[in-house]
């Protein structure tokens, strides 16, 4: 049996993956691939920090430390 993490990780492919810190942070919901919605730069949301602060997390911010930070 699978957890719902390792369900997401193996079933919902992200669309970007890149070096950002929240990319290791079980709070990333990340933009899936072939979705419609996002901007460009996008790589998923935040679902602990909410608007109007860092909700939206782009491939360009630059965070090396964040309070809200949980490893996956």
């Amino acid at each position: 049996m699978v957890t719902p993490e390792e369900f997401r990780a193996k079933i919902l492919e992200p669309a970007k993956k890149t070096e950002h810190i929240c990319w290791q942070c079980k709070h990333l919901k990340p933009v899936i691939t072939e979705s419609k919605l996002p901007p460009a730069d996008l790589i998923g949301w935040c679902t602990k920090l909410h608007w109007p602060f860092y909700w939206c997390v782009s491939e360009y911010d630059v965070i090396t430390k964040c309070y809200g930070f949980e490893k996956k």
